[in-house]
């Protein structure tokens, strides 16, 4: 069974990051959604990717440097409001699982503590491009399920996955290759694909054997898995 993401929730039909987006992600029946996490100027956790609000919001300025009373007064697109970290967990509980990217440093122990609260340990993956990151998420929480993310092969990916103690490798479709699917799963790593948004790049990397991937257009994901599961049963 192929896992599917939807990235940033349905971020070709929606605004990213939205709690409007991830509802749309969820019509089209993936398994997951995924959201990007960092602190704003008073330490809460906003949903949001980039540095600064400056390309998905009608604000300027990084988030490290406004409240998060200036960020719900901006616009995300459609009149979406950022949304806070608890907002999310809040949303999808009971609805999908929930990949959360950790997009700086230092912000860990928090973004654990409003899983653990929550009770959804068991129903997020925690990611991030900072492989220290994800080390100190396993020891903080050591049920929760983590992985690394990369977008440039190192000497031995699945190494470094193990290393920090991931069980999940999510490679970008640039550098997912025959081999770094092969060496993940020998080390029993799942490897997850990002972002796949053309059915040859989604019929490729199903060739490939990964087991999940992310895609901005969750309806054409989930059609092409389905298809993948459907040849399986012949």
């Amino acid at each position: 069974m192929v896992f599917v993401i939807g990235h940033r929730g349905a971020k070709a039909y929606e605004p990213e990051n939205t709690l409007r987006s991830l509802a749309r992600a969820l019509t089209f029946g993936v398994d997951a959604v995924e959201v990007d996490v960092r602190a704003c100027k008073d330490g809460a956790l906003v949903v949001i990717h980039d540095e600064t609000v400056d390309r998905t919001t009608n604000g300027k300025g990084k988030v490290k440097d406004l409240t998060l009373n200036q960020l719900k007064r901006l616009d995300a697109g459609m009149g979406e409001k950022i949304p806070l970290l608890s907002e999310v967990l809040d949303f999808v509980k009971g609805k999908s699982m929930l990949l959360i990217e950790i997009k700086e440093k230092g912000i860990e122990d928090r973004v654990v503590k409003e899983v653990i609260d929550r009770d959804m340990l068991g129903d997020v993956v925690f990611i991030s491009f900072y492989h220290t990151s994800i080390a100190k998420v396993k020891d903080l929480a050591p049920k929760s399920k983590t992985g690394i993310i990369f977008t440039c092969e190192p000497v031995d990916p699945a190494d470094l996955a193990v290393k920090a103690k991931a069980e999940v490798l999510l490679p970008s479709y640039m550098t997912l290759t025959e081999h770094v699917v092969k060496k993940a799963h020998e080390k029993g790593l799942m490897v997850y694909t990002w972002v796949l948004n053309k059915p040859e790049e989604i019929i490729a990397a199903l060739e490939l054997g990964v087991d999940g991937f992310a895609s901005d257009k969750p309806d054409l994901a989930v059609k092409y898995a389905k298809k993948q599961r459907t040849l399986l049963t012949w």
